[in-house]
């Protein structure tokens, strides 16, 4: 996720949006830098999936989401850090499925969504950074539908698109490409793999995406510099048994790359899914090998969405997920003598349920 976004605040508080079950926007926000939460509060609209959040190059937050007349609506903070927050606004003739959002090398924010054709991907982007937005563009045609993106940025600040297609689940990605008049994009290429993805950042700028294989386990591949640009390695196994949706890929303070999955528990009748803890593994230097899997907080605390991870200004990650029911629970990094440990999980008000 991705189905709780999750951002930093230009004054580094964490902010969460989701989805109530009357589909509106509502979000909850740290009062002080890595201290306590607020209550939750209403942005209205009515939001019918996932939504985005990313920050404009002034630090102000904006969210994307799928809304009414199969449009993309977006509401923003219009002063960093505490707003106010505009009204929503549609965001040209987009399709309202899940989108994906990131910030250009120059802070221009540009959105990603497939498209309401079967083979279609569309984007759209602010023309100036903080400013207007451009019509909606068709970055290239693809085999088959094309399901909702993961965003990465590149060392040298290119965007870089992967998505999986509904009909076989194929992976694939496409990249801009910087030329002496503007920004292009490659066309799309296959990747490997047929599985849910998170993308992550190294310390170093390579990327590094995570899929759930069809064992189940969790694979990886990385970006590799060469003196003739960038190569991707193959496809790694870390292990583990995931018969997970989503994975959340966060970094570090040091740099190390850590990553989080909820296993789906599944009845004896081998269909019926129930809530499951979530699992995390990390690296235990930069760039470098891997631990093995460890719950997150232990095995009796279950989930039935997320996870998903945001970064304190302080650099501790902190991890969000849905609880059986509704309630939002939390989980966080705690700087030690030692290292680093992690808290409890608490819950942040049952008050709203995401859908």
């Amino acid at each position: 996720m991705r189905d709780v976004p999750v951002a930093l605040n230009s004054d580094g508080r964490l902010e969460v949006f989701v989805r109530s079950g009357g589909n509106e926007l509502w979000h909850i926000w740290q009062t002080t830098p890595g201290g306590q939460w607020s209550g939750w509060s209403s942005l209205g609209g009515k939001v019918y999936g996932r939504p985005a959040v990313a920050g404009n190059a002034d630090g102000r937050l904006e969210v994307f989401a799928p809304g009414g007349l199969t449009r993309l609506w977006h509401i923003w903070q219009t002063a960093p850090a505490a707003g106010p927050w505009s009204e929503w606004h549609p965001l040209g003739e987009m399709t309202s499925q899940g989108p994906a959002v990131a910030g250009n090398a120059d802070g221009r924010l540009e959105v990603f969504t497939p498209g309401n054709s079967r083979r279609r991907f569309e984007h759209v982007w602010q023309t100036a950074p903080n400013n207007g937005w451009s019509e909606p563009g068709v970055l290239g045609e693809l085999r088959h539908w094309p399901g909702s993106p993961v965003v990465g940025r590149n060392a040298d600040g290119r965007l870089e698109v992967f998505s999986r297609s509904y009909r076989d689940s194929e992976l694939v990605h496409a990249w801009q490409i910087f030329t002496p008049s503007g920004i292009t994009w490659s066309d799309w290429h296959p990747f490997g793999g047929n599985g849910p993805v998170a993308v992550g950042g190294n310390a170093d700028g390579r990327l590094e995406i995570f899929m759930i294989g069809s064992d189940k386990a969790l694979w990886h591949r990385w970006q590799i510099f060469t003196p003739s640009g960038i190569t991707w390695s193959g496809w790694r196994s870390l292990g583990g048994v995931l018969d997970a949706e989503t994975l959340a890929v966060g970094r570090n303070a040091d740099g190390r790359l850590e990553v989080f999955a909820r296993p789906e528990v599944r009845s004896d009748d081998g269909i019926t899914r129930r809530p499951g803890p979530i699992f995390h593994i990390w690296q235990t230097a930069p760039g470098s090998a891997w631990s093995e899997w460890e719950p997150l907080g232990g095995l009796d605390t279950r989930f039935d969405g997320g996870p998903v991870v945001g970064r304190n200004a302080d650099g501790r990650l902190e991890v969000f997920a849905r609880g059986f029911g509704g309630p939002l629970w939390h989980i966080w990094q705690i700087s030690e003598s030692g290292g680093i440990s992690w808290s409890h999980w608490e819950s942040l008000d049952g008050s709203v349920q995401e859908m």
